[in-house]
């Protein structure tokens, strides 16, 4: 809170991460970002997004004292923000939380990859379809991965659907790592 304020920070952000460490994937997230991982090619949210439509999530804005109300079919906190979870948005900070949640889970042979990415992808493309684009560019049997490309086509994807949100992909190959 003390930097937001120092800062002057209007503004906010949501993220989701991942921390490979003796082989085991530590995902956290914050907001609708997500983390989608491919086992044998099958799609598995290792994340949840935090909108203020969930049960718990509006529960707990309540509890503190917010309000939550759907305003053209996308539920909001305050009439505003469409995101329970983000870091910064100071002016709704009573809230809206930075406390992410996390998983965490060994690395399996049928860990393939990891796809971490923005609503400007999820809004628009399936976890399955995701996968299944991804796959043929970055499976660990491909020899040789076009990782870069991969992400290309899904943002291409998401564009096409129509989406005009900002989004970001970052795709992660998980079969040096398994344990």
């Amino acid at each position: 809170e003390e930097f937001l304020r120092s800062a002057n920070a209007v503004g906010g952000t949501c993220c989701a991460t991942a921390w490979i460490q003796e082989g085991k994937l530590f995902v956290s997230n914050v907001g609708d970002c997500r983390a989608v991982i491919s086992r044998g090619g099958v799609a598995e949210a290792l994340t949840n997004d935090h909108t203020p439509a969930k049960p718990d999530e509006k529960m707990r804005i309540e509890a503190q004292g917010g309000y939550v109300d759907c305003c053209n079919g996308v539920w909001r906190i305050q009439g505003s923000l469409a995101v329970s979870r983000a870091i910064g948005n100071q002016h709704l900070k009573q809230w809206v939380t930075a406390e992410p949640d996390t998983k965490i889970i060994n690395i399996q042979p049928d860990c393939e990859f990891l796809i971490l990415a923005s609503d400007g992808l999820w809004d628009k493309v399936c976890n399955q379809e995701a996968i299944d684009i991804v796959r043929p560019f970055c499976s660990a049997t491909v020899d040789k991965p076009e990782i870069a490309r991969a992400c290309r086509k899904l943002v291409e994807l998401s564009i096409s659907r129509g989406s005009s949100d900002d989004t970001s992909v970052m795709i992660v190959r998980l079969v040096h790592f398994v344990n």
